[in-house]
């Protein structure tokens, strides 16, 4: 079995232990999430949702904050990094500190250099992950910052039907790929089109649902497989009825092809399972090695 595959497979596992671990966010205080590539998507999902609960929130890449030497108002600045060694963030890190910001690093990994940068640091060493693509380590860390309950019963039974629902999809025929949601599910969007884009090279958008009809949906054909994370809305809804009639449309919902109800972004974690999923069989089915995609590397230093 392929790193990347058992990564996703054991995902049901990591949550159960990263339920023992919690983030104390307090309303009072102003919180910037700093982040690289899914780290950045991670970070962009979890505002969304922290937001909701009132809890402060912005998020940056860590390229804003080392091009600029931006630090906005905060007073805490949260860095996430698998490896703890991706430069733009390490770096982020060291200008928020410089400038008082007290600094929190959550990485998968030990004796690191961002945990040497920030004054506290979250090491979840058990999220290790050997292939280049971050798949459960997202999953895990998305529920640690959000979570209000334990979803680990949830997860097997979404990643097992995801299986069987991704194995009766011809995937050879479709080269186009749409994820489209709104806010946090925006950001589950933009994730889960940057891991077919890594893993399986296909050529990938993301949207809110419905700007995709104002422009995108030119590029649409019967090659397009589209992927909506929903919020349960009706508009949602007709949307992937509209869409319906130029290709598959796969919807991440109430009683959608995949039936995992809107729960104020809580549910996100559970829905990049999918996404996983479909980017690993995606690579195989193109004769791809999704454990070392070309010209990627597990972090990037400069």
């Amino acid at each position: 079995m392929n790193y990347t595959y058992s990564e996703i497979k054991r995902i049901p596992e990591l949550l159960k232990r990263i339920e023992n671990y919690s983030f104390e966010f307090n309303k009072e205080k102003r919180y910037i999430f700093v982040g690289c590539g899914s780290s950045f998507n991670l970070s962009l999902t979890a505002s969304y949702i922290l937001e909701k609960f009132g809890i402060k929130s912005k998020v940056l890449t860590g390229g804003k904050v080392i091009t600029f030497n931006y630090v906005p108002d905060a007073d805490v600045g949260i860095f996430i990094s698998r490896t703890g060694e991706s430069t733009e963030t390490v770096k982020a890190a060291e200008i928020f500190k410089e400038k008082g910001v007290h600094t929190i690093g959550i990485t998968c990994e030990k004796g690191t250099t961002l945990e040497k940068v920030c004054n506290e640091t979250f090491v979840f060493d058990f999220l290790h992950e050997e292939s280049i693509v971050m798949t459960g380590s997202f999953v895990s860390i998305l529920h640690f910052l959000v979570k209000r309950y334990s979803i680990v019963e949830k997860a097997s039974k979404i990643l097992e039907r995801s299986e069987k629902f991704i194995e009766n999809l011809d995937l050879k025929k479709y080269n186009h790929f749409i994820f489209l949601g709104f806010d946090e599910e925006y950001g589950i969007s933009k994730e889960g089109a940057l891991k077919i884009q890594e893993m399986a090279k296909q050529f990938v958008e993301y949207h809110e649902p419905l700007e995709y009809r104002h422009g995108p949906v030119s590029r649409i054909s019967e090659h397009s497989l589209v992927v909506i994370n929903s919020k349960d809305t009706e508009n949602e809804y007709n949307l992937k009825k509209d869409l319906k009639k130029y290709t598959k449309v796969i919807l991440l919902g109430r009683n959608g092809d995949i039936d995992i109800e809107y729960d104020n972004g809580l549910e996100t974690p559970l829905k990049m399972i999918f996404s996983q999923v479909l980017s690993f069989k995606k690579a195989v089915v193109e004769g791809l090695n999704p454990d070392r995609p070309e010209k990627l590397s597990k972090s990037v230093i400069i």
